[in-house]
């Protein structure tokens, strides 16, 4: 058999033993480079999915390759570009103008730029771990069946999380395998201001016919059209003029559907009618492979230790990443450094110059702590605080406990359903959207969590 036809063989296999989103997210996109003497190099799109298939996923690719090679393999997982190959070739002569030039994701830069997305939004660069990994799957899903798969495509979370890069991404590749699709990426309050302006102009039936003819319609931020009433109205026509069509839908949120305030009920069952999902802060290994990407793109050299230290105390988002990065960039630059120690970034970072935001240890507030303070507070132990034991008392306190962890100390969710026990993220979403709601109507549980935090 060819490598092709081995690694062809050896995806099905994966794909059985696999979670759909961890194989779509991890081994869908290998590719078997080398086997030769019993050792298999495997290529991956980037860093992170190197790290994290030889770390957790070694053993399943080398069962694989072994049962269709008949013998034990030795396993390589390296960064591999994709290869583009051209089956379309053109005549070369004066009378040709030269190609387009490309990006990276191998898109012409015009049509990416006539959609509205930005070049770098990629999946390419894109980085896949615990807090968007279903959301990159079903966006794989997308690109492999517009309009059908999923639809529309709700994605929600905080800010800073790498929305909009999943969004603009999903654009990209369909413009990859289709430049001849209309695609459309803007935010929320441009269709709003567009639409006044058409009313203003009287040109409302341009803008209909410039909304509606689209086959992939990306919007961001949609919780910006709540409460402005004929904007919702115009909104609403042209979702269902594009839904009944076929043609894509992929929207953007801080919140899912039902907690817009002043979302009409309509809106809301058409947003929730495809498939709604969250993108969590990013957890250390996926902040560790962020820094080291985002360091790349900018040229620095950090020392691991200094990549570690960073993942370590900026714990909430993608952006605030990215604004560190910057500052550290901007110190280098001043003292004419070009490799970045941990004693460096310990000193531009330092405890009187980093906010609470980003730091788990400001006030000793630890995870560790809360939890402790927690099952004092109840009386109970902390073993059985993070137990598996189902009494109404204990589930009440792990419900708090867990509101407390995401909400004092912006831990993700999948961090809080290992400290409590090993619960999955959904759980644990399940507890703080209970806390959450009860919150609003029950004053008692409110005065319980504030003398919970005033021991802390």
């Amino acid at each position: 058999m060819t490598l092709d036809q081995i690694w062809k063989n050896v995806k099905e296999e994966l794909r059985i033993c696999m979670a759909p989103a961890v194989f779509q997210t991890f081994a869908a996109k290998t590719e078997l480079l080398i086997l030769q003497e019993d050792k298999a190099t495997i290529g991956c799109p980037n860093a992170y999915m190197v790290d994290i298939n030889h770390k957790r996923y070694y053993q399943l690719f080398q069962a694989a390759l072994d049962h269709q090679t008949q013998h034990r393999n030795t396993l390589e997982f390296i960064i591999q570009e994709p290869l583009r190959v051209d089956t379309d070739p053109k005549p070369i002569g004066p009378l040709f103008s030269p190609p387009p030039y490309e990006t990276k994701a191998g898109l012409p830069a015009e049509a990416g730029a006539k959609a509205g997305l930005h070049p770098k939004y990629t999946f390419e660069n894109l980085i896949v771990g615990n807090s968007n990994n279903f959301a990159y799957a079903a966006a794989q899903g997308i690109v492999k069946n517009p309009g059908l798969s999923y639809n529309p495509f709700f994605i929600w979370g905080g800010v800073g999380v790498g929305k909009t890069h999943l969004m603009q991404a999903i654009g990209h590749e369909l413009l990859k395998n289709n430049p001849a699709l209309k695609v459309k990426y803007f935010p929320a309050e441009t269709f709003g201001n567009e639409l006044i302006a058409a009313l203003r102009g009287k040109t409302i039936s341009q803008f209909k016919e410039k909304y509606r003819n689209l086959d992939c319609f990306l919007v961001d931020d949609i919780q910006f059209i709540a409460g402005k009433e004929y904007i919702q109205e115009e909104f609403f026509h042209t979702f269902n003029a594009l839904h009944l069509a076929g043609k894509q839908v992929v929207l953007t949120s801080d919140r899912k559907p039902s907690e817009i305030d002043h979302l009409e009920d309509r809106l809301v069952s058409r947003f929730m009618g495809g498939l709604t999902v969250d993108i969590q802060p990013p957890d250390y290994e996926m902040r560790v492979a962020i820094i080291k990407q985002k360091a790349e793109e900018q040229r620095i050299s950090l020392q691991d230790e200094a990549v570690h230290y960073l993942a370590e105390n900026i714990v909430s988002n993608i952006r605030d990443i990215q604004g560190r990065l910057q500052q550290l960039i901007v110190q280098a630059q001043a003292g004419h450094l070009e490799n970045l120690t941990l004693e460096f970034v310990q000193g531009v970072l330092a405890p009187n110059s980093v906010s609470p935001a980003y730091t788990l240890s400001n006030n000793n507030l630890t995870p560790r702590h809360i939890i402790s303070v927690c099952a004092k507070h109840f009386n109970i132990k902390t073993g059985e605080l993070c137990g598996n034991s189902r009494k109404k008392e204990l589930v009440t306190a792990r419900h708090i406990t867990a509101y407390l962890l995401l909400n004092e100390i912006n831990l993700p969710l999948e961090e809080v359903g290992r400290l409590l026990g090993g619960r999955d993220h959904t759980s644990i979403m399940h507890a703080r959207d209970k806390i959450s709601t009860t919150l609003s109507t029950n004053p008692q549980l409110q005065q319980l969590i504030n003398q919970i935090k005033s021991t802390f």
